[in-house]
């Protein structure tokens, strides 16, 4: 059984420190941890996509009820 999801809100970080908490996600993700990140910058979402592909963990990304918010889904 995977651990416990975790939701970070990062929105209001500046971009390298949410980038370097989609990287933290993938590696807790390799552990076998879901971490779920909000964000307000697509750069972040289009960061994540090829960083979890190249390490084969999963990353889904989909918008939230707040227009400006994006949810990034990263688990094994």
């Amino acid at each position: 059984m995977g651990k416990a999801e975790e939701i970070e809100d990062v929105t209001h970080l500046p971009i390298p420190e949410q980038l370097s908490r989609v990287d933290d996600a993938i590696t807790k993700a390799q552990n076998g941890a879901v971490t779920v990140l909000l964000t307000s910058s697509h750069i972040v979402g289009t960061y994540a996509l090829p960083k979890s592909l190249g390490k084969m963990i999963k990353c889904k990304i989909s918008p939230t009820n707040v227009p400006t918010e994006w949810r990034l889904d990263i688990g094994p």
